[in-house]
């Protein structure tokens, strides 16, 4: 299942109390403690709060935890 989701170019967000797990994103834009920009497939998804850190990363997947206050998401 782990090599299907890697060869895939689908991109997945899970939103969970105290933090978010993105799977296969391209590249993190920006990146304060206030606002994190990730640039997906066909999207941009940025983040929104305070005490923003990405508290895990690979070449694939990535966390970020804070108090998250808002989350967008839009075209490229």
């Amino acid at each position: 299942m782990i090599k299907n989701i890697i060869k895939s170019n689908d991109y997945e967000i899970l939103i969970k109390n105290s933090f978010i797990h993105i799977k296969n994103y391209i590249n993190i834009v920006d990146i304060s403690n206030t606002k994190i920009s990730i640039l997906l497939n066909k999207n941009k998804l940025i983040v929104n709060g305070s005490s923003l850190l990405i508290t895990a990363l690979d070449q694939y997947e990535l966390i970020i935890k804070g108090n998250i206050k808002g989350i967008e998401l839009n075209d490229r």
